[in-house]
This record gives C-alpha cells, sequence and structure tokens, in this order.
C-alpha cells in the first residue's frame, strides 16, 4: 500500500520550469524601468522569458509545472514597461510645454515695456536678445515650438520662436517691414523648496539668432 502511494506521488509530481521562475524575477525587477529609460530592457526580457516559459510547460510531452508562473512574469513585465513609457512620455510633454510656456512669458514681458522682469528671467548670454525682441514692437505676434531637451546640458531646452513682423524705420525698403525676428531660446529648469513647497523657476540661459 506505501509503494503504490508512493509511486502515484511520484507520477504526480511536476517541476517547476526555471523559465517561469525566472520570467517571475524579471517581472519584479521590471519596476526599475520607471526610475530610467536605461532600464526598459528589463520588461523587454521578462516578456521573452515568459513567453518562452509558456511554451516550455506547454509543448508535448512535457512534464513541467509553472504556466501561472509565467503569466505572472508576463503580466508583471507588460504593466510595468507601459507604465515606464507613459510617464516618460507624459513627463517629456509637461517639460516641453512648461518650457514654451517660460519662453511666451519672457517675449511677453520684454514686448509689454516690463525689461526688469525679462530680464530677471535671463542669463547675461541671452540680454542681446532683449533689446531684438523690444525693437520689434509690442504688437509683433510670436510663433513658437518646442524642440525638446538639449542633450549636451541635462535639464535644458530647445524652443524656436519667430517674433514679427518687426517695427522699422519709416524709409526703411518695403522687404525690412515685413522681416520677422528669428530666435533659437534655451532654457533651464531648476526646482527650490520655499515655505515647504517645490517651485520650477524657467531660466533663459542663452538665445541664438
Amino acid at each position: 500500500m506505501n509503494a503504490l502511494e508512493e509511486t502515484e506521488g511520484s507520477a504526480s509530481y511536476r517541476p517547476v520550469s526555471a523559465m517561469a521562475v525566472a520570467s517571475v524575477a524579471a517581472g519584479g525587477l521590471s519596476a526599475l524601468a520607471i526610475v530610467s529609460p536605461l532600464l526598459w530592457v528589463l520588461p523587454l526580457v521578462g516578456m521573452a522569458l515568459a513567453i518562452v516559459a509558456i511554451a516550455d510547460v506547454n509543448r508535448e510531452g512535457a512534464k513541467k509545472a509553472g504556466r501561472l508562473l509565467a503569466l505572472v512574469g508576463l503580466a508583471l513585465s507588460v504593466g510595468f514597461g507601459s507604465q515606464a513609457v507613459s510617464a516618460t512620455v507624459m513627463g517629456h510633454w509637461l517639460a516641453s510645454t512648461r518650457a514654451t510656456a517660460a519662453a511666451r512669458l519672457w517675449i511677453e514681458a520684454i514686448q509689454q515695456g516690463r525689461l526688469k522682469d525679462a530680464k530677471s528671467m535671463c542669463e547675461p548670454e541671452a540680454m542681446p536678445a532683449v533689446e531684438a525682441i523690444a525693437a520689434c514692437g509690442p504688437r509683433a505676434a510670436c510663433a513658437l515650438r518646442c524642440e525638446g531637451a538639449v542633450e549636451e546640458h541635462a535639464g535644458s531646452w530647445l524652443v524656436r520662436a519667430t517674433v514679427g513682423p518687426c517695427l522699422v524705420a519709416p524709409d526703411a525698403p518695403t522687404e525690412s517691414a515685413a522681416s520677422s525676428l528669428a530666435l533659437a531660446i534655451f532654457l533651464e529648469s531648476t526646482v527650490s523648496a520655499q515655505q515647504g513647497r517645490a517651485r520650477e523657476r524657467w531660466t533663459i540661459i542663452r538665445c541664438e539668432f
């Protein structure tokens, strides 16, 4: 009787697939992908391991357990991977929107004659642009387009601006009267704590004509 029970127990035992265990481990580590895009490879590895594990468990003649583990690993990898990508995309969109808004506020301050406020927002390297924008007059239209982060300088963003048509002397040629000012505005974001709250400040670090 005991021999029969041992035989039945041996027949029902199925080893757990090592790939399934590895996929769960990789799925858990995929949470690190939210920290940095450099770690986006972890969810990819987790998904690959999970798919291999499911195929390993389901193949004909296989006597392995671990399908549920593989599915859990796949779910973790897909979930954390999707969250990492969406968080990065949303963060990039928010930063580009704020950079564009900061550039617009700076240009509007110049056009409205609030030169003190405008100069407080920029570094000395950007001062020549203040005079150039002011020379275009208060009614010049302004078109802005954010081109994204500047790789050479962490935390910096590039916004291209077109201001015009600019005011010119009455005796200037007709072609000059329709001229516009094109600028490449480089901004930098810094965050400081004031009264227990985080405050973001954008600074115009330089402008290129």
